[in-house]
């Protein structure tokens, strides 16, 4: 995500106060500045579809959607792409949003969409004809409203949608015991996450899964195979209760695993707990495990315990932490600075966001892509915890997770934020 997507969110927020552009780090200036004006755009006309997917997503049982993966929006696109641009060069306005026409185009596109999908996807027969009960719904079809009609026989004017400035919307007659099989595709949310990580809080859960729901094209997480890999890694490294910040609780003799504390046995003693006897001293711990690693400073610099593993990935380090910043503001759209506030990567979101980070950074959708199969899985381990002794464990995860289906239907396009771009 480029500074033209960061400048379309403001401008279609209507452009108030100042629109600030970060100049660290630039080598272009006029690069960075630049505007694409096609994904503006397309964010626009974007929204159509966004209404559409959530305006039939209340009809379905929860946590269900239409599944829009396999309908070729091309020419609804297309059209709707066109309309919007022709109205901009008429108004010779780069982005408006407010324009009452525009606003039109999107409403009526949305019902066409609306239609398409219950036609095609649910095959749906009937409608019930809902208008907007105000004084502004023309005559002839406030005669319309609560009736039901056929999607084969249109009342005279067209179906909602096909009329200008209808204010109606087709409400499906859904019978739930016969939508098509592939018609709906299972949302990423909290309650299905639940059953990988089943002592985690629920509102993190939930937190966690929209946002893995939002990114789930961008970060290449849209198939089966690639959520299982993702999620089993996930598991081994926050465990069944989903800890987003690293707990140094270790034994003194299990220290050793730590190259500091294998040349310094007397303070793996003097630091690791002995039970029954003396509590892990878990910030000395990891300012000596992460001593002079990973981009951070010496001992006493207090940077081995200020990046302690954070978020999903448990990343580590303050070189790493460096790094998701720098890439975070492209990605995500929002400027934040992770080695200033470390502890941002303890939160849901941003500790989603760092997992999905390192996944597409490292590219280890492709190792994914290879199966549900030990090599892969050891791959994409190797990456992630290279010299761990829990690449059986973190197998079995991602073999035990393919098998219980969890993944097989889930969503393959963002249901939050669903793109035409993403439905190809």
């Amino acid at each position: 995500m480029r500074q033209e997507s960061k400048f379309s969110t403001w401008i279609r927020s209507g452009g108030q106060s100042t629109f600030v552009v970060a100049l660290n780090g630039l080598v272009d200036l006029e690069a960075k500045f630049s505007v694409v004006p096609d994904r503006l755009l397309d964010s626009i006309i974007d929204d159509s579809l966004a209404a559409a997917v959530g305006r039939l997503n209340q009809y379905l049982p929860d946590g269900v959607s239409i599944d829009i993966s396999a309908i070729d929006l091309t020419p609804i696109r297309d059209q709707l792409r066109s309309e919007v641009a022709d109205r901009l060069t008429e108004i010779e306005v780069a982005v408006n949003p407010n324009d009452p026409v525009i606003t039109s185009i999107i409403a009526r596109y949305t019902e066409i969409l609306n239609g398409l999908f219950q036609r095609d996807a649910l095959q749906v027969e009937r409608y019930i004809w809902r208008s907007s009960d105000d004084s502004r719904v023309r005559a002839a079809h406030a005669e319309y409203d609560d009736r039901v009609f056929s999607w084969s026989a249109p009342p005279e004017g067209g179906h909602p949608g096909q009329g200008w400035n209808c204010r109606c919307t087709a409400e499906p007659i859904i019978d739930q015991t016969s939508i098509p099989e592939a018609a709906v595709c299972d949302i990423l949310t909290g309650d299905r996450l639940a059953s990988v990580f089943p002592d985690a809080e629920t509102d993190r859960l939930a937190q966690i899964a929209r946002e893995i729901d939002r990114q789930i094209v961008t970060a290449r997480l849209n198939s089966s195979d690639r959520l299982a890999h993702f999620f089993g890694q996930v598991l081994q490294e926050v465990g069944q209760d989903m800890q987003l910040v690293e707990i140094l609780d270790d034994r003194a003799d299990r220290l050793s695993i730590f190259r500091y504390f294998r040349r310094n046995p007397d303070e793996a003693l003097r630091f690791g707990r002995i039970d029954g006897v003396q509590p892990a001293d878990q910030e000395a711990i990891a300012n000596r495990a992460y001593a002079n690693r990973i981009g951070s400073g010496d001992v006493e610099s207090g940077d081995g315990w200020r990046f302690r593993g954070r978020g999903l990935k448990q990343v580590t380090g303050r070189a790493n932490y460096r790094a998701f910043t720098e890439d975070h503001s492209e990605l995500f759209g929002e400027l934040i600075d992770f080695e200033a506030e470390p502890e941002l990567l303890g939160t849901p979101r941003h500790a989603a966001r760092s997992a999905l980070w390192f996944w597409r950074a490292n590219e280890l959708f492709m190792l994914a892509d290879a199966g549900i199969n030990r090599a892969a899985a050891d791959s994409i381990t190797a990456i992630i915890n290279p010299g761990t002794d829990s690449s059986d464990q973190r197998w079995e995860n991602v073999r035990d997770l393919s098998a219980s289906a969890i993944f097989t239907n889930t969503c393959r396009f963002s249901v939050a934020r669903p793109r035409f771009e993403d439905a190809e």
